[in-house]
């Protein structure tokens, strides 16, 4: 049949109808890096402040304005995946825009009231402000133990690209970022902004949730598709592509930023109760079948280290002690905050692990960063990978594990000749089983001398004490210690690694 339609006006129509065939396929992801490559063209502009006093919302009041359980997003649709939205208030000023996602199109969720329960707040009078609010930010609510189990939280966005996960019998620890810029230039750091997300209306029988987001900052823009797997333990898988406004110094990818306040390895508790306080407490790294273990420690001001790789299997961030008798926290729940581990989806080449550690005499403050830089810089464009928040050690880790660091420069036994030397005790467990004791490596590099190291058979550890001493030549040049064990001639445990801080040495 002939067509009456201008060629212009029916090549316009194909287009259209090819483009939301081809989202209707791919999902949101397509529509969503056409958005952000538009956007790379134009300069930046922050997304402005909501049309209303939201600082008279104190955190008194945010704090109880609730979320009517009867209001969640696909809740009537019975669907395995149910939304809730972020209220503004307090530092939380300004607005996201989401969008539900079925069948190549996108269908705008507007903030309202009846989605929140004021009775517990009074005075407020928000009545005439509500054309002018926006959502702050969403959860997602899932069957964390089965489709038999309640909905639970299981992830949240609120604020610049923040975002945290959790897996089953969790409680919210360290944060991750969709993206960090100038992270290691002080002064100089750029936090970039999820400004919209669309979320795929999932299947009744669905087991991941899709959703995308547009990332906006100053020097780029960028979509980002997540797929969402809650369970036992939370996996995201996620994809980024970036458009570049202007070149950036540094990349910063898969960014995790989490809190050390003191440790079993700390010299200062400042006065706390809690034997130990901390989000993560240890940073991991896996190079192909070497696995690295670096406890973290408080540092007096700012403390930046970088470990360079050739080809990176995966790292993350991990709370690995797991006994509450060591933190003693009825309300934090310090045992239960998860690990996240970062696995490459694709060749990241050459790059480093990037570390900063701010001092902070707060547990409320967030002052560790963890994350990917990659050798190719500004070419580096395409980020894919997975993470899992989980209360265990990545599945591939088979060799023993340091789960105990202590560190000490004192002399309190009253044995002789201990000026001068830091003592490590390294407790390791999960050591596969052999026929003798391991023997243990300790390398110092640094000036500096050692003495052979001890090991013992620890058995309120199931595993083996290492007692290794060092000897600094001087304090103000770098030094790192490690330790690993062997059966002779292959490592049978992870390889502990310690930069040894200044604070830690008596070297004359």
């Amino acid at each position: 049949m002939k067509s009456n339609l201008p060629i212009w006006l029916l090549s316009f129509v194909l287009l259209t109808l090819n483009s939301v065939n081809a989202y209707a396929a791919d999902g949101c992801f397509a529509h969503v890096k056409q958005v952000a490559e538009q956007l790379s063209s134009q300069p930046f502009s922050k997304t402005p402040m909501m049309k209303v006093d939201t600082g008279r919302i104190t955190y008194d009041h945010y704090q109880h304005i609730k979320f009517k359980g009867n209001q969640t997003f696909w809740r009537d649709e019975k669907l395995p995946f149910q939304l809730e939205f972020m209220h503004p208030g307090m530092h939380y000023i300004h607005p996201i825009e989401l969008f539900a996602w079925e069948d190549g199109a996108a269908t705008p969720i507007k903030f309202s009231r009846k989605y929140y329960d004021y009775t517990e707040v009074k005075g407020l009078n928000l009545e005439n402000d509500e054309p002018n609010m926006g959502f702050t930010g969403f959860r997602i609510l899932a069957k964390l133990g089965g489709k038999h189990s309640s909905y639970t939280e299981a992830l949240v966005f609120q604020g610049a690209s923040y975002f945290r996960a959790l897996g089953l019998d969790q409680k919210y620890g360290l944060s991750a970022r969709g993206l960090a810029i100038n992270t290691s230039l002080e002064g100089k750091e750029e936090f970039p902004d999820y400004t919209k997300f669309w979320l795929e209306k999932p299947a009744k029988d669905a087991d991941t949730l899709v959703f995308c987001a547009l990332l906006d900052s100053p020097s780029t823009t960028g979509a980002t598709r997540f797929v969402l797997t809650p369970g036992n333990s939370t996996e995201m898988e996620v994809e980024t592509q970036l458009y570049p406004r202007q070149d950036m110094t540094e990349i910063g990818i898969a960014p995790l930023t989490s809190m050390f306040f003191h440790g079993e390895n700390s010299q200062q508790h400042y006065g706390d109760y809690r034997p130990e306080v901390h989000d993560s407490d240890g940073l991991m790294i896996q190079k192909g079948d070497e696995w690295v273990w670096q406890p973290l420690w408080e540092v007096p001001y700012f403390n930046f280290q970088s470990t360079p790789i050739e080809k990176l299997s995966g790292f993350g961030l991990l709370q690995r002690d797991r006994d509450f008798n060591n933190y003693q926290d009825l309300e934090a729940w310090y045992h239960a905050r998860p690990s996240v581990w970062i696995e490459p989806l694709e060749d990241w080449g050459k790059g480093s692990v990037q570390l900063l550690r701010l001092h902070t005499e707060s547990d409320i403050v967030d002052n560790i960063v963890a994350y990917w830089k990659s050798d190719a810089g500004n070419a580096f464009r395409h980020l894919h990978y997975r993470m899992s928040w989980r209360s265990d050690e990545p599945p591939a880790h088979t060799l023993g594990k340091v789960v105990a660091t202590r560190a000490t420069n004192k002399a309190v036994d009253g044995l002789p000749g201990h000026k001068g030397r830091i003592r490590f005790i390294v407790d390791f467990n999960d050591v596969p089983k052999l026929d003798k004791m391991p023997q243990v490596e300790l390398v110092f590099n640094g000036a500096g001398q050692t003495k052979p190291a001890v090991i013992q058979e620890n058995p309120y550890v199931k595993g083996w004490r290492v007692i290794a001493a060092v000897f600094p030549e001087t304090c103000d040049k770098p030094m790192t210690a490690t330790i690993r064990l062997t059966d002779g001639s292959n490592p049978v445990s992870e390889t502990w690694s310690y930069p040894i801080p200044e604070s830690l040495c008596l070297a004359p």
